[in-house]
């Protein structure tokens, strides 16, 4: 949980995004004010269109605001030059995406350690990053797999395994039991809840309530605004099994 005398680690105020397309001008994103701090696990919530996913490449230093003020660790975002949004998107966020986004004739080291191929670790600093990546999600034994190899959970596993091999300061999930059964759903639920527990910031992107409520705290997204901001119940999963905690 975290301590609300610390300070936020993401801060939006008044935040919007303008799409042109020749003199039509879209407003994807209307107007989203709210602060996420250090160790929470927030779901952003809303149907397709709503804003939620544009709100995330803006969180994700993936694109930026046409309006508004984002503030990062105490830096104002939209001040940033490119070198140094693409030098945050490397080492401040990992990112966990529904359809995997893993290199498929590439081994599951390779596409674990590939975000560390930007840095200037060692080669032998990389290779235990990148094995202690691999072994918090219980997959050293597929280490020398193909990606094409695996199972639809197996390769979200190994997404979160390059998500967190930069130690990043977030982690931002969108839709990451997209596309798996519901089982295999559950254990990468347990998985983000765990990795909360240890301290580390989730935000999630989902249209389902249910996956949702695995989070500590829900914002909802409608028409390009925030119009609810709740702290829940979490939906918490032991042995397979949910548990409301």
């Amino acid at each position: 949980m975290s301590n609300k005398k610390e300070k936020p680690l993401i801060k939006v105020e008044n935040l919007q995004r303008c799409f042109r397309t020749g003199e039509v001008e879209t407003l994807a994103l209307k107007k989203a004010d709210f602060s996420i701090f250090p160790g929470e696990f927030v779901a952003i919530m809303g149907p397709s269109g709503s804003g939620k996913s544009t709100l995330m490449h803006i969180i994700g230093f993936l694109d930026k605001a046409t309006k508004g003020k984002y503030v990062f660790k105490g830096k104002n975002v939209n001040k940033l030059s490119e070198d140094e949004l693409a030098d945050l998107r490397n080492q401040a966020v990992g990112f966990i995406f529904q359809s995997f986004n893993l290199l498929p004739r590439t081994t599951v080291f390779e596409n674990v350690r590939l975000p560390l191929m930007y840095s200037k670790k060692t080669n032998s600093k990389q290779k235990k990053l990148a094995e202690e990546a691999i072994k918090s999600v219980s997959l050293l034994h597929r280490r020398d797999y193909m990606s094409n190899q695996l199972s639809g959970g197996e390769k979200q596993r190994v997404a979160i395994a390059r998500a967190l091999v930069n130690e990043p300061d977030i982690i931002l999930a969108d839709e990451p039991t997209g596309n798996l059964d519901s089982k295999s759903g559950g254990q990468i639920m347990k998985i983000l809840q765990d990795l909360n527990e240890k301290g580390k910031t989730i935000i999630m992107v989902t249209h389902e309530q249910y996956t949702a409520e695995h989070a500590r705290r829900i914002i909802n997204i409608r028409d390009g605004s925030v119009f609810k901001d709740t702290r829940i119940k979490q939906r918490r999963i032991k042995d397979g099994q949910d548990l409301i905690k």
